[in-house]
């Protein structure tokens, strides 16, 4: 009788990269699932092996909100791989210790969570995430101000950028009408008065925004973290930035973020 040759592994590929957790999950009694995005190989999926334990090599060290270097291996067709090292790079402590940074900041992790890719290089996103939590840190600008400029960074990121100086559909400038700013989620942003009127007939919901939310949403879509932490927007004001940015964002991702269902209204002062 013809025996057959035994089925051999493939190696285990070894990693390191610089990582942000995404979401992690306890495993057994003394292990961890992370969920984690890095800036060379995209999303990863791994398992810390008695991180639970106080003698843990990982014990203490793999939190949410810190930038870590990680070590792991993984083989092909393999859903998990298997960290072999965890070195705290930069500690976040302060966000976990404020509720609406924490609220934040998870409302950050899950959008990197969606757009993250696996196997891909993600420089970008990670550059991103790490600066948002890096602001959120150092606590001298108002959490929702930061959420609704990260929003729109992210919307960059991923190629979603909403237009809010032109024309979405025929990119003109439109005109400073007295109504305000006529706007098209479904057309990727802003409308002239010509391009409005053709969406209405089509059908399409065209909604009209002050002219005022809109130049702060221009605004926070080019500024740079030192420009947010000197930047002080009316708080009802920035609560409408914020949902009008939150409801661009769910329309194009299809989907409502989960760490945003129950938020409380942003504070007034950072």
């Amino acid at each position: 009788m013809e025996r057959l040759a035994p089925t051999r592994r493939a190696p285990a590929q070894r990693c390191s990269d610089r990582a942000l957790l995404l979401r992690r999950f306890p495993f057994g009694e003394s292990s961890l699932v992370v969920h984690a995005l890095t800036r060379e190989h995209g999303r990863i999926a791994v398992l810390a092996k008695g991180a639970y334990r106080p003698s843990s090599g990982f014990f203490a060290v793999l939190d949410l909100f810190d930038t870590l270097e990680l070590r792991w291996s993984a083989r092909p067709g393999q859903e998990l791989g298997l960290v072999s090292g965890a070195v705290l790079v930069v500690r976040r402590p302060a966000i976990p210790g404020d509720l609406e940074n924490y609220r934040a900041a998870l409302g950050l992790l899950e959008l990197a969570g969606l757009a993250a890719r696996e196997g891909h290089e993600e420089r970008g996103l990670f550059g991103w995430l790490e600066e948002a939590l890096d602001l959120l840190q150092r606590g001298k600008s108002p959490p929702g101000l930061i959420q609704a400029a990260f929003d729109l960074s992210f919307l960059r990121v991923v190629g979603l950028t909403p237009s809010l100086e032109r024309c979405a559909s025929c990119g003109q400038r439109p005109g400073a009408g007295s109504r305000g700013a006529s706007f098209s989620r479904s057309a990727g942003g802003r409308l002239c008065s010509r391009c409005a009127g053709e969406a209405r007939a089509l059908g399409r919901a065209v909604e009209v925004l002050p002219l005022n939310l809109v130049r702060v949403a221009e605004s926070l879509m080019v500024a740079t973290p030192a420009m947010l932490e000197h930047t002080r927007i009316e708080f009802d004001l920035l609560a409408r930035v914020r949902e009008f940015v939150e409801r661009f964002l769910e329309y194009h991702l299809e989907t409502r973020l989960r760490s945003r269902r129950r938020a409380a209204p942003p504070r007034n002062t950072p």
